[in-house]
């Protein structure tokens, strides 16, 4: 993506990494987490519905794909999309509403955060933004904020398995390999004091040389009021063809 929108969008909070040519997107896409990645016609050897293609094809993946204005043949485009991308947006757009159809993109993903206010349940666990508040069948937790955010993150992607990288990003707005223990140190606490465990219907499970992912786990007996969700303004992680 042009260096200018990239520049913007990570001005408005957006963490961006750019790619100069189909082989280095593809190589990360493979070991890292996005939540959407945003193609134009900068990126060498681009070919529209075949990289589409393979990005579904991988089993890792699960981002959204954006072209932006790389494909004027309206043939070419329609099996772009009709091959699974999620969205074109014109050249002429301004960054202003490439990013609110980003966000668009992003409150159909993450639905259940972006629903009546009055903080976010997910079974036993109840976040409350506002106070970076955590309740545990109606019993406060203590959370830094670093903590919260991660625990947050890690509800808001449940099923998903999310990268170091992304978590490092998303978290702590930098990625290094120098943060790895930081991160670990931190996913331990949050394990720890939300006693995620199949007792309480989440289990937190580190998947070697990936990342981190939070499932569910159907079988436990829940006592907890009824799931509600609240709103949640949630940032994205972008992987963008530059």
């Amino acid at each position: 993506m042009a260096d200018h929108r990239s520049t913007e969008l990570e001005a408005r909070g957006h963490i961006v990494h750019r790619y100069r040519n189909e082989l280095d997107l593809l190589r990360d896409v493979v070991r890292e987490s996005f939540d959407v990645l945003l193609l134009d016609d900068t990126l060498r050897g681009l070919r529209c519905r075949s990289l589409v293609q393979r990005l579904k094809a991988l089993p890792r993946f699960d981002g959204a794909v954006v072209f932006v204005n790389c494909v004027d043949d309206e043939v070419r485009l329609a099996e772009a999309l009709a091959a699974g991308a999620d969205d074109f947006i014109d050249k002429s757009a301004s960054v202003r509403e490439l990013e609110a159809r980003l966000r668009a993109i992003l409150r159909r993903r993450f639905m259940r955060l972006h629903a009546s206010p009055g903080g976010l349940q997910f079974g036993p666990y109840r976040f409350e933004p506002d106070g970076r508040l955590v309740h545990l069948d109606g019993q406060p937790i203590g959370l830094t904020r670093k903590e919260y955010e991660l625990a947050l993150f890690l509800f808001a992607n449940e099923g998903r398995l999310v990268s170091r990288g992304h978590l490092l990003d998303m978290v702590w707005r930098r990625r290094a390999s120098a943060e790895s223990r930081t991160l670990d140190s931190h996913v331990s606490r949050v394990r720890r004091n939300l006693l995620l465990d199949r007792r309480r219907g989440f289990e937190l499970v580190a998947v070697y040389g990936s990342g981190y992912r939070l499932d569910r786990c159907e079988e436990a007996v829940l006592t907890s009021s009824p799931a509600r969700a609240g709103q949640y303004s949630r940032p994205s992680g972008l992987c963008a063809g530059a």
